[in-house]
């Protein structure tokens, strides 16, 4: 767990001192950025997610115990250490009336200010202990109950679960090993003995899931058992109350195991794998089915072709056999069938109905209507109401 630290000190000197003397990496500290007034640091605090703020009082436009205070309406809290020349009871009270950890006289006796920090970091460490243990007791409740307590707050963030079936004794500290060594820094872990034979590892990440790193996760957990492994891999969700779509993904998964000879199963592996055991019939039926819910987008061949696992020329081929149609002709014909449902039923614009049927154009639109119909979509509309 690195920290992330900002310092604001009006003295280029100290802020320079601040920055060099004190040995951050040692602590697990990174110094994310630095001010030389509080509006600076103010703007930094509102833009980063810091743990940590060493402040002079004594600033321009904004001081110390004015920063402070608007720390404390923040949603993230960092902690806050204070900096002054000035060794006023005062200032001291302010500072602890705000909650800083401990205020700090100058000149600066680096030591002194060091211990502030462990002291500062030892509290960090406790705070993400519980916030970690609270928010693994929530992904249980997610995962395993139909109600939560509505107090609960939703996180925005991508999570791919990833279960884990073997009789490995020692598999959850392999997978932490396994987690430090791929996925650490990327990754939030929190793992769950589910069974005697199954773990479920639920991955959340800070902003994006970066490409291969759940697989390579996985592929690393496989490599490191000794006994036989099999890794589910859910589908990713983008927020932490549909984490049980993805938990229930990646179970299902396991299930194939017995019929795959890989030990890593994802929904792709699985497509790839399956479909060509698929007759004809079950791919066009397959294709029409997409066609029927996705018509009214801007749909082509090719789409069409790749989603069933096909050629273009192939598919175009074997949807004329099938269907005694070439492809636009039946989208044409699905997309003027469902245009005559809405004239019929619905006083929309003629312009409305063209988009809902997938045509961007409306002179196109009634062009297509027209030829197929035999009448305007105005003309087949007045049929209908007279």
């Amino acid at each position: 767990m690195c920290y992330k630290v900002i310092i604001a000190d009006d003295e280029p000197l100290i802020l320079r001192n601040l920055t060099q003397i004190i040995d951050w990496e040692a602590l697990d500290c990174e110094i994310i950025g630095t001010s030389q007034n509080g509006q600076e640091a103010l703007e930094l605090l509102e833009q980063e997610h810091v743990d940590l703020v060493l402040t002079d009082i004594s600033m321009p436009g904004m001081t110390g115990i004015e920063l402070l205070k608007k720390i404390n309406h923040l949603a993230h809290k960092p902690i806050v250490i204070l900096i002054s020349g000035y060794d006023e009871f005062e200032y001291a009270k302010e500072a602890i009336k705000n909650n800083a950890l401990d205020y700090i006289l100058k000149p600066i006796d680096y030591d002194e200010l060091e211990d502030c920090i462990n002291r500062a970091i030892s509290r960090l460490k406790d705070q993400k202990m519980k916030e970690f243990e609270y928010e693994k007791f929530l992904i249980y409740e997610l995962m395993t109950r139909e109600k939560i307590n509505p107090e609960a707050k939703n996180k925005m963030l991508p999570y791919v679960a990833v279960a884990v079936k073997t009789q490995e004794l020692n598999i959850e500290s392999i997978i932490q090993k396994v987690y430090d060594y791929v996925l650490k820094g990327k990754a939030k872990p929190y793992v769950y003995k589910m069974t005697n034979e199954g773990v479920m590892v639920v991955l959340e990440f800070p902003d994006h899931v970066p490409d291969g790193s759940v697989e390579g996760f996985a592929r690393q957990i496989v490599d490191h058992v000794e006994q036989k492994c099999v890794v589910g891999i859910g589908k990713q969700v983008d927020c932490l109350f549909d984490i049980r779509q993805s938990v229930e993904d990646a179970t299902e998964l396991l299930k194939f195991g017995a019929f795959t000879k890989s030990q890593i199963i994802t929904a792709e592996s699985i497509k790839g794998e399956y479909k060509p055991k698929q007759t004809t019939a079950d791919l066009m039926n397959e294709a029409l089915d997409y066609i029927k819910n996705h018509f009214e987008k801007d749909l082509g061949i090719e789409q069409v072709a790749e989603q069933v696992g096909l050629s273009v020329s192939y598919f175009s081929n074997l949807f004329k056999q099938m269907t005694g149609l070439t492809f636009l002709e039946y989208l044409t014909n699905v997309r003027v069938d469902h245009a005559c449902l809405l004239l019929e039923n619905l006083d929309l614009k003629t312009y409305e109905i063209a988009e809902k049927v997938g045509y961007t154009d409306q002179r196109y639109f009634s062009q297509v209507f027209k030829k197929k119909m035999k009448k305007t979509p105005s003309e087949y509309r007045k049929m209908f109401k007279n």
